[in-house]
């Protein structure tokens, strides 16, 4: 899993110009009041998780962030200069280190001019130009680096495939957002635009907007047997998110409905466009109950589940116990498994199910936010090594809720 290690911060909007904060593998937890930039910096985490500066390109930063896994470690630098207000300035200083790779390459973007060289050596450099819908998607810039690299020095696909591996797991990355405090999520989870193909070897299942791998493989698993049939059903046995809420909700089974919406021959195949998606769930009794019908933090819940099944090694989350029960709230915690986390709550039952092994575990844990009242700076820090000292003691010497013992030691 590729996790974000450390962010800089040159330039962003209205935060200090050099912030710098390191993060856990595990929990990330933003503390400060309402109007410090939590959002703000879940939005911009989003944004470096991802590695896609799209959503960014329209206003000015400069930014410096650390990305590592078990195949190896990206450190990038971005740009986007305040003069080029379209996105056409920016630039990226890439250092890309595969683990199975013997030597670095550095790949450096500027406008739709790639330039690559090896790290020991920088005489022996590649420049090649890419297409401007490479945008600022840090995943294509790699994958060209590795191919003009391939293509000038003749060196064959094997030399750069470490590369080009971690430029998939980026890939994997795309699209991930932040979960929001509302239910967006869950209305934009209704968006959701299918298409099967029928082939000889078995039906192949795409989509779009939120089509998670979870409903796309629970499709595949049914469609073949429900070709021509007026509606597409998916018992939640087939669909892991759905059948996680099914439990977690106290139903006895769910099913997602699908429906038809056009039909195209294409050669040999035959495709079939799929929407109006419906997901319902059935009591012990039989009744059956509409998503659409739950209760507010039902909804959320169910929606949190199908946001964990598109974000595969990175959760970004704001007000996470918004409207979920204590019970609810653990058992998403507990999904949340090996990814790494970045979350927010004014509300202390998320801070409160946490618990630490050490002064560094508290100190790797919570990122404080606040305004300077003299200059309307945000200011993001992470706790200092005797802040997270004192805490940690106080948490040993007496059992205390953490949420209480954040606010006494003035961290919360």
């Amino acid at each position: 899993m590729l996790k974000l290690q450390w962010l800089q911060v040159h330039q962003f909007r209205s935060v200090r110009p050099g912030t710098r904060l390191t993060f856990s593998p595990s929990f990330n937890v933003l503390l400060g009041q309402n109007g410090t930039g939590k959002t703000t910096l879940l939005d911009l985490v989003a944004a470096v998780a991802s590695s896609d500066f799209t959503p960014l390109q329209r206003e000015p930063f400069d930014l410096e962030y650390d990305l590592a896994a078990d195949t190896g470690r990206i450190t990038v630098r971005v740009r986007n200069p305040p003069e080029a207000p379209d996105g056409s300035g920016l630039s990226m200083d890439i250092v890309v280190a595969p683990r199975d790779m013997a030597w670095p390459l550095v790949i450096r973007r500027e406008g739709q001019q790639v330039t690559v060289s090896r790290q020991d050596d920088t005489s022996d450099v590649v420049h090649e130009r890419i297409a401007p819908e490479v945008g600022g998607r840090l995943w294509l810039v790699l994958m060209s680096g590795g191919i003009a690299w391939v293509e000038k020095t003749g060196e064959g696909t094997a030399a750069v495939e470490p590369l080009l591996a971690m430029a998939r797991e980026v890939s994997a990355q795309a699209g991930l957002g932040r979960f929001d405090e509302g239910l967006a999520h869950f209305e934009r989870l209704y968006q959701v635009d299918l298409r099967l193909s029928r082939r000889a070897e078995g039906v192949l299942a795409t989509g779009t907007g939120l089509a998670s791998e979870d409903l796309l493989d629970g499709l595949r698993k049914v469609a073949a047997a429900q070709w021509g049939s007026p509606h597409f059903v998916l018992p939640s046995e087939c669909v892991p998110f759905l059948h996680d809420a099914t439990r977690l909700l106290g139903f006895a089974s769910a099913e997602a409905l699908l429906f038809p919406l056009e039909t195209q021959p294409q050669g040999r195949y035959e495709t079939l466009a799929l929407g109006n998606l419906e997901l319902s769930f059935l009591g012990a009794g039989g009744q059956r109950v509409s998503a659409w019908h739950l209760g507010y933090g039902q909804k959320r819940l169910v929606a949190f589940l199908h946001y964990l099944a598109h974000a595969r090694a990175v959760v970004i989350a704001d007000e996470l116990a918004h409207a979920l029960h204590p019970r609810q709230l653990r058992a998403c915690l507990e999904q949340l498994g090996p990814r790494q986390s970045f979350l927010t709550s004014q509300s202390p039952l998320l801070v409160d199910g946490l618990t630490f092994e050490s002064a560094e575990h508290v100190r790797s844990t919570f990122v404080l936010c606040r305004r300077e009242d003299d200059t309307g700076l945000l200011v993001w820090e992470d706790l200092t090594p005797e802040a997270a000292e004192d805490f940690f003691t106080a948490y040993r010497a007496a059992p205390q809720r953490v949420g209480e013992l954040l606010q006494a030691r003035g961290l919360w």
